[in-house]
């Protein structure tokens, strides 16, 4: 039987979904239909977390999001962090970290022999060199 592993670029993931399909997902019902014919290894989302005093209300609502995600098996949560910007008198939040880990963590797994196939779920062309290897 084949071993699975998931990588979800999460903050990427939940935008696009959110955006091309106007809906939530079940994250834990989305990663077994991907993986239902073999062994599900792991499932890492990668995601930036809001910081407290930077927006109570969204940190309130991820912190929610975040015990939910940690409810489902096999899923393990890895943090990059978020920096502020400023443009134009706007302030807003650049991720990083993320997308480094994910494609570490894709590389360093399959030479690990942790999984026979991996599941790289985002719409970022930047993990095409991981995805080569």
């Amino acid at each position: 039987m084949k071993r699975f592993s998931i990588y979800l670029d999460g903050s990427n993931f939940y935008f696009s979904v959110k955006k091309k399909f106007r809906c939530k997902i079940d994250i834990e019902k989305f990663c077994k239909k991907l993986s239902e014919k073999g062994n599900l290894i792991a499932i890492n989302y990668y995601i930036a977390p809001i910081k407290r005093l930077d927006n109570p209300e969204m940190y309130v609502e991820q912190q929610k999001f975040f015990e939910k995600l940690r409810q489902i098996p096999k899923l393990k949560i890895i943090f990059g962090r978020l920096e502020k910007r400023k443009r134009d008198g706007r302030v807003y939040f650049v991720e990083k970290a993320t997308d480094v880990n994910l494609a570490l963590d894709l590389v360093l797994d399959a030479q690990a022999d942790i999984y026979d196939e991996a599941f790289l779920v985002s719409n970022d062309g930047d993990y095409s060199g991981a995805v080569k290897q």
